[in-house]
């Protein structure tokens, strides 16, 4: 597992349960909802239809059977089912394209002092770049919470038996010695339906005092 790793999650969705914790804040006039995710001391806005946990309570075996099918992500799910996982939050919507649920996922990870801007965004592209098919298209946003680096590409991936090919736009920031990965994920074909949540979503994240 690399130092500054781009969890991905999405993939799991479709074969996988979820539960756990989530609580609701008024949205505003924005049409998110806003969560408070004290673990990793941030709080995110989803469009306000949309489902949400701050824990990843996932059937095992779908982890087990995803990593036989794709070993180069093997330490991907295997990092979500160990305790303090550096995932803290899912959300995902709940109306389904053909059989895929866009979502959100949230990883949050402490990093050593002397680590750089340009190190972090460095490592962060590769990481993308050894996952990706295709091209990997960074760019550098501002965002209310900070600078990030945003990457767009897709993966693909086998689930149960079937391959799958996903639209990734994440946003990696690196905030008081911590970094923060939003990855959000969704089919090729459902990308522009998506696009401007994606947005919407990421500038609404801000760290919280706990």
């Amino acid at each position: 597992m690399r130092a500054l790793p781009f969890v991905l999650l999405a993939f799991l969705l479709a074969g996988c349960a979820f539960g756990g914790e989530s609580a609701p804040a008024p949205s505003g006039d924005s049409g998110l909802t806003r969560y408070e995710i004290s673990a990793g001391r941030f709080a995110v806005g989803v469009p306000e239809t949309w489902h949400a946990t701050s824990s990843a309570q996932m059937k095992k075996a779908s982890f087990k059977r995803f990593a036989s099918q794709n070993p180069a992500f093997a330490s991907y799910a295997g990092v979500v089912r160990k305790k303090n996982s550096p995932f803290k939050f899912f959300a995902y919507d709940p109306v389904v394209h053909q059989r895929f649920a866009t979502n959100l996922n949230v990883v949050v990870r402490p990093l050593p002092k002397s680590t750089t801007w340009d190190a972090y965004r460095r490592s962060a592209l590769d990481e993308a770049k050894s996952i990706a098919i295709g091209r990997v298209a960074p760019t550098d946003v501002s965002l209310p919470a900070g600078k990030a680096l945003r990457v767009e590409y897709r993966i693909r991936f086998v689930l149960n038996g079937r391959k799958r090919t996903v639209s990734t736009t994440q946003y990696a920031l690196l905030l008081e010695d911590t970094s923060y990965v939003l990855t959000y994920t969704t089919l090729p074909s459902a990308r522009d339906e998506y696009v401007d949540w994606f947005k919407l979503s990421a500038e609404s994240f801000r760290l919280i005092n706990t």
